[in-house]
């Protein structure tokens, strides 16, 4: 399948974010992921690390890019590129849902 709606994926609710995978192995891609993800105002993500390069579409909303080197902020549109083992949680800081598309090879390892 060529085209995939979003409407019929499965949505996954870690507390207030909202996870959606729209391109993993399931549907047949084999060399990345990307995965859409929501973060309500106030909430933010666990402490992660991926054994691979990641990059991170922020599309609407604000927050801050918790990374080696201190605290960064930011507000879509922009791209976040995190290096491959480095540890980092995203904050919404925001007063509107962060909207952020995740682009990765490997899952999470932390």
């Amino acid at each position: 399948m060529h085209v995939v709606h979003h409407a019929h994926l499965p949505h996954l609710h870690l507390g207030d974010e909202l996870c959606i995978a729209v391109a993993d192995r399931s549907r047949g891609i084999t060399g990345f992921e990307v995965w859409l993800r929501t973060l309500a105002p106030g909430a933010h993500t666990e402490a992660l690390r991926h054994a691979g390069e990641l990059v991170v579409l922020a599309l609407a909303g604000g927050g801050k890019l918790l990374i080696d080197g201190g605290p960064q902020r930011f507000s879509g549109p922009c791209t976040l590129l995190i290096p491959a083992g480095a540890q980092f949680q995203l904050v919404n800081q925001g007063t509107e849902p962060l909207q952020l598309v995740w682009v990765f090879t490997s899952p999470p390892t932390v």
